[in-house]
């Protein structure tokens, strides 16, 4: 797991975006972290329309040595000689509850050309804690297709080796595009961290690879510590267990760096959930709302200060007066976020302006 950023971050933004979109299986709540690394190569070479590269990293400043692998493998296929699974772990903090609808993953083929995806199944699994280390299984299994098919697609990127580094760099190319893989696996997670184990298995049985988070100007992020499992099969019978994720570099005297597995969580974050006493005496009626959003407040609570917090995350309104009704007829349609501060505790209400 790579240091997830709170509240004052992006993972915070992914979070509050999740808040207000309500139950939507398409509002994104966690990114484990990116692929793309522009739209241009490190050797100057623009990108296809539309597409960007997902380019294999040197450290900044370093000339002579850059990551090597292009991706790792997650597959199965119909014989069991190959049985792979990635993992990677998250963490839902303190005060949160993810509840969490679907899983995204990257992946390409080398050279497919189909018009849909290079897969036609997707396995996943969450355990709370490392399944390494005697983590316990609270959802999903390997036998089960949760491949959401129509969520799935195009992820609008090329894989590539580094342009530069070594000099002269490896020339890029287009055949590796990366899809995205889309799997719905319901799951309502308390605070805690956890594992997420995945496979994937190839439309025409063959191979497939899952590229590494790639952030430029860096061939490791830091506490990366994504792992591969290889699964007993009939040409390996012996069961070889977890290893790190690791990338041995280029050249080979390079130093190894630890990867993270890249793969988003999509669904709603119920804030606040140690303060549900206090935000439960607290109602906003009507919603949706139209003009004016009535706040109905205990005699015993006394508000300090609301704010209204948009889909963006930006303040669009602060109220320190005349709490009871809030005129929102001036806001944009939309998901809103309502904070109420009365002394140390805060009051989260979502509602909708019409």
């Amino acid at each position: 797991m790579i240091q997830k950023i709170t509240f004052s971050g992006v993972k915070g933004m992914l979070c509050l975006v999740a808040l207000l979109a309500g139950s939507s299986a398409s509002a994104q709540i966690y990114d484990n972290g990116g692929l793309s690394t522009g739209a241009t190569t490190a050797s100057g070479v623009a990108a296809p329309s539309g597409y960007t590269w997902s380019e294999a990293q040197s450290e900044a400043g370093n000339t002579t040595e850059s990551n090597t692998n292009a991706g790792y493998s997650a597959i199965y296929n119909t014989a069991n000689t190959v049985n792979f699974q990635l993992a990677d772990d998250f963490t839902v903090p303190e005060g949160e509850e993810w509840a969490i609808t679907q899983f995204e993953f990257f992946g390409y083929q080398t050279g497919f050309t189909g018009l849909g995806l290079p897969i036609d199944a997707l396995r996943i699994q969450v355990y709370s804690g490392d399944p390494q280390n005697g983590g316990t299984l609270v959802a999903g299994n390997m036998t089960t297709n949760v491949l959401n098919v129509n969520a799935s697609g195009d992820a609008l990127m090329y894989r590539i080796f580094n342009t530069t580094t070594p000099a002269p760099g490896t020339v890029q190319g287009t055949t590796r595009k990366i899809y995205r893989f889309v799997g719905d696996l319901v799951v309502t997670l308390e605070p805690g961290t956890y594992w997420v184990v995945f496979q994937v298995h190839a439309a025409n049985d063959g191979a497939l690879f899952v590229p590494p988070v790639t952030i430029p100007g860096v061939r490791g992020v830091v506490g990366a510590n994504g792992k591969q499992n290889v699964v007993a099969t009939t040409t390996v019978p012996a069961v070889l267990g977890w290893a790190p994720l690791v990338d041995a570099g280029n050249p080979a005297t390079a130093p190894d760096f630890n990867q993270e597995v890249p793969f988003k969580l999509n669904g709603e974050v119920n804030l606040a959930v140690a303060n549900n006493a206090f935000s439960a005496k607290i109602t906003v009626y009507p919603n949706p709302v139209g003009a004016n959003l009535n706040v109905s407040l205990p005699t015993e609570v006394m508000a300090d200060s609301m704010e209204i917090i948009d889909i963006t995350g930006r303040v669009v309104r602060k109220v320190v007066s005349g709490f009871e009704s809030v005129n929102v007829a001036d806001l944009a349609p939309g998901h809103y976020m309502l904070h109420i501060k009365a002394g140390n505790e805060i009051a989260v209400k979502k509602f909708i302006k019409k």
